[in-house]
This record gives C-alpha cells, sequence and structure tokens, in this order.
C-alpha cells in the first residue's frame, strides 16, 4: 500500500482535515482510557496511528517515563508525525512504518493498544486482534473506536441528494464498514475479554464540530466516486448545493455515523 492508496490521501489539506476530525473526537478518548486504566508509565500502541494527532494525546497520558509506539505505513503522515513530536518536546514517541496486518510486537511488551476507525478498513479483523492478543501484557487492553452504523448519517430535515452522497459511499466500500457489529464476538474468539461497549451516537448543527467532520469527508471522497462510476457530476453538484443551503439553515442538523467505543482486556 502506497501513500496514494488512503481513501483520503495523505496530502497536507488531508492532514488538516484529520487535525479537524481529531477535535471532534477529543472528548470521546477521556473516558474510553479511563476504562482502560491507562496510566503514566505505560507503553501503548497507536495503531493505524495517521500523523499522530491520537498519538500526541496518549504521549501525553503515559508521560516521559512511559513509550508510545505509532504505528502506520505513510511515510508522509510519519514524517509530520516524527517533526511534530520533536516540536512538541515527545520524545518517548516512537514510529514504526509497517502495514498493521504486519506488525510483529515483541510478545507481552505493551500496556495498552488505541485505533479508531482502522479494523472497518482490514480484509481481516481478526488477524490483527490475534496479533494484539500476542503483545498485549496480561491484564492489557485494546481500545477501538469503530464504526457501528455507517449509513446512519442523514440530515434532518431529510435531504435526498445527501442521501444519494451517503448511499453511493455505502456502495465504495470493499470491508465490513460497521465492522463494530462483529467486533465482539471476534476479541471473544482470539481471548479478549470485553469490557466496555459505549454507542456513540451525535448530531450537530451548522458550523459545529459534527458538521465539520462530516463535510470535510464528503467534499473529499465523493468526487473520487464519479471515476468509479458510482456517483454522477450531476448528483454531486447536487449534494453541493444542498450541503451549501443547510450550512445557511440554523434549523438543520447532521447525524454522525454511529460509533462503538470498546475496550477489550487480555486476560491477566
Amino acid at each position: 500500500m502506497t501513500d496514494q492508496d488512503y481513501i483520503l490521501g495523505t496530502e497536507e489539506a488531508e492532514i488538516a482535515r484529520l487535525r479537524t476530525q481529531h477535535a471532534s473526537w477529543t472528548e470521546y478518548l477521556a473516558p474510553l482510557v479511563q476504562d482502560a486504566g491507562l496510566r503514566p508509565g505505560q507503553r501503548w500502541v497507536d495503531l493505524g496511528s495517521g500523523p499522530g494527532f491520537t498519538t500526541f494525546d496518549l504521549a501525553q497520558l503515559v508521560g516521559a517515563e512511559g513509550e508510545v509506539v505509532a504505528v502506520d505505513e505513510s511515510a508522509r503522515f510519519l514524517a509530520f508525525l516524527d517533526a511534530e513530536k520533536e516540536r512538541r518536546d515527545l520524545g518517548w514517541i516512537r514510529t514504526q512504518r509497517t502495514r498493521v496486518e504486519e506488525l510483529d510486537l515483541e510478545e507481552a511488551s505493551c500496556d495498552g493498544a488505541y485505533s479508531r476507525w482502522l479494523f472497518s478498513w482490514l480484509e481481516d479483523p481478526s488477524d490483527l486482534l490475534r496479533r494484539a492478543a500476542r503483545f498485549l501484557k496480561p491484564g492489557g487492553v485494546l481500545v477501538c473506536q469503530e464504526y457501528l452504523h455507517w449509513s446512519a448519517m442523514k440530515l434532518l430535515p431529510p435531504s435526498a441528494a445527501f442521501d444519494r452522497g451517503v448511499e453511493a459511499c455505502m456502495r465504495s466500500w470493499t470491508t465490513p464498514i460497521n465492522i463494530a457489529e462483529d467486533l465482539p464476538r471476534l476479541a471473544a474468539e482470539v481471548g479478549l475479554e470485553v469490557v466496555t461497549t459505549r454507542p456513540v451516537a451525535r448530531i450537530g448543527g451548522p458550523g459545529s464540530l459534527e458538521w465539520r467532520w462530516i463535510g470535510g469527508f464528503f467534499e473529499i471522497y465523493l468526487p473520487k466516486l464519479i471515476a468509479r462510476g458510482l456517483l454522477t457530476g450531476e448528483e454531486w453538484q447536487a449534494w453541493q448545493a444542498a450541503w451549501r443551503a443547510r450550512s445557511e439553515d440554523p434549523v438543520t442538523r447532521a447525524l454522525a455515523p454511529i460509533m462503538l467505543d470498546l475496550v477489550l482486556r487480555k486476560p491477566a
């Protein structure tokens, strides 16, 4: 996989979009890592770290006496992460460029691992679960934030043009996008215990973090679907017109994909 294979790319515009996206999810990280028992001095892995915005949060939590290993296969993302790590003086972050499907950390070497929207893009989610069960210490945890119902996304009041964009995206996925439906079962099969299952449903009006997160994704991804024959140019124009109009309507709300937050623990 190359940088060009990421569904939204890895260029500066995508890094900026990911920064905004991360800001919209920061408040949801704290209760999860609290459930997971994260504390200073631990060693954590950020699986599919991207440019590292969650990596930096984890690094602040484990402190200089701990370590965070940021794993991603994008050279561009990791170059950004390394530069930002130096700027923020977070020398206890280590980057590792590899596919998560090929990650080979020392057995029982990590206290915890984190991922957001990672398992939904894997052809074989069970393989990474098995790898995590191996590199986690007894009592170690895997924290996941994954899609439970992606196509729940809609505008309120409804918009047919927006709905067509959602439908085109659903036709484009080649992996089990709603993987959270199955993660508890898959985790149990590799010996991980379910500690937390917390559904997350979010809604926001124009200008909100939810609105910016949803709009930022569609504005980059939908044009890519035209070339794949999954959306017409006219449908894309209709989506843009609907989004612009609704952005000026204080009554409108955007319902985000429904997520599931999970904490999975390796038995002590």
